[in-house]
């Protein structure tokens, strides 16, 4: 998003992306540059209205992004589907590849507030290594963090398990 005025507003009502260059913004007084969105970032905004994406050009629809953003990303439906849904829940969702999972969520902002929650997206019936669930559970632990599962079922009903750990 090159529109910096647009940018500020985007960060500001909603803080979706980041803006360039910049690790952790604190407030809109750092929104001075473009914006850097996921492709589900890009994706949510486009369907709200709020982002029309141009390639070579031209507008794509959104069965065009959307097969774009699968195509780079094999897990895009389910990501999407869970992010929509805490959007609609009223985090404020950021990236936690560095933690391992999907997403981690924020109640008030990030910069304000550590997010309380970590989000690892699976699919109902998916096998799940042991050491993967204890890793995802320590780490969370280890940042003070609860771990929610987020399990996405054929239907594209969604079931949230949510794991603390427990030190007897």
């Amino acid at each position: 998003m090159f529109n910096v005025e647009l940018a500020r507003c985007i960060f500001d009502s909603s803080f979706i992306g980041k803006p360039v260059g910049v690790k952790k913004p604190k407030g809109t007084e750092e929104v001075n540059r473009p914006l850097e969105l996921s492709l589900i970032e890009a994706y949510y905004l486009a369907e709200k209205g709020v982002l029309k994406v141009l390639k070579e050009n031209k507008e794509l629809v959104l069965e065009e992004l959307k097969a774009i953003c699968s195509n780079h990303l094999p897990e895009f439906e389910d990501l999407y589907r869970n992010y929509k849904e805490f959007k609609d829940f009223g985090f404020i969702i950021r990236s936690a590849l560095k933690y391992g999972t999907d997403f981690a969520l924020y109640k008030r902002r990030p910069g304000l507030e550590h997010a309380p929650y970590l989000v690892k997206v699976l699919k109902y019936g998916q096998v799940i290594e042991p050491g993967d669930l204890i890793s995802w559970g320590r780490l969370s632990h280890s940042v003070r963090k609860d771990l929610i599962l987020a399990i996405t079922h054929q239907s594209g009903l969604i079931t949230y398990v949510a794991l603390k750990w427990f030190k007897p």
